[in-house]
């Protein structure tokens, strides 16, 4: 619970994700203003455990107050947002608007891996230390 373990798990979380310093940064629509929302994306290469494909949502609150966003995140339907930080699992992706809701200057990261049954799909489920659960 300490700052320097949030730090280190922050920083691990960068390291497994290469994305984070090289990807395409693609600014999405967000319903409400407050809310910063963009994925960095990167294909091809070894860069992790999808054989280097690798796509990351960021949603950022930049309000002190708890804030409710709705995405279009309609090119990522039936993938299933993972929590990078944790590894929770959230509801996968469809045709209708995301919904989210973020504490006061909170913040998600998920990796947005290739829907199931995707020729590019993982494999095994991700888990936070990025191996195999």
């Amino acid at each position: 619970g300490s700052l320097l373990h949030w730090t280190r798990t922050m920083i691990e979380i960068r390291q497994r994700h290469p994305v984070f310093g090289v990807g395409t940064y693609n600014e999405l629509s967000a319903s409400n203003p407050s809310v910063l929302a963009f994925t960095r994306e990167i294909d091809g290469g070894d860069s992790n455990q999808w054989g280097g494909a690798d796509t990351v949502l960021c949603v950022n609150n930049l309000s002190r107050f708890p804030q409710p966003v709705e995405l279009d995140l309609r090119r990522f339907r039936n993938s299933t947002p993972i929590e990078c930080m944790g590894g929770v699992q959230f509801p996968a992706i469809g045709e209708l608007p995301y919904l989210l809701t973020l504490p006061g200057h909170g913040f998600y990261w998920f990796v947005l891996p290739p829907p199931p049954g995707d020729a590019d799909g993982p494999e095994f489920p991700y888990s936070p230390n990025g191996k195999a659960v």
